[in-house]
């Protein structure tokens, strides 16, 4: 008896994991955006629909971002190799994250 309930938990447990991470992220439009790397001033970066990214001449971020992909609730910023240069999460109106390379705060702001 005690071995069925605790089956029955560890199911509901388990299924409750999977709706968190097929949760779909919060829509990211097309257009112009202010990206803040640690104390920089912020600089344009513009998104496109089809994933792609281009960021101003004075982006100060290390390493020249070309794509973004959504993760779940979260947006993945990624460098032209593939490399992944930073997870950003919804927070209020803004999207916030930190870098792996350089371990700078980043704020994405329409």
């Amino acid at each position: 008896m005690n071995k069925t309930r605790f089956l029955t938990l560890a199911f509901l447990l388990t299924l409750s994991g999977f709706g968190g991470a097929f949760a779909q992220a919060p829509s990211l439009e097309s257009g112009t955006y202010k990206l803040t790397v640690g104390s920089n001033a912020p600089c344009d970066l513009t998104i496109g629909n089809d994933g792609t990214v281009t960021q101003a001449a004075d982006c100060a971020t290390g390493r020249p971002i070309a794509k973004w992909t959504a993760k779940g609730s979260d947006y993945a910023l990624t460098t032209a190799s593939g490399e992944v240069y930073a997870v950003l999460k919804p927070h209020g109106n803004a999207l916030e994250g930190i870098s792996y390379i350089a371990q700078h705060k980043l704020v994405l702001t329409h």
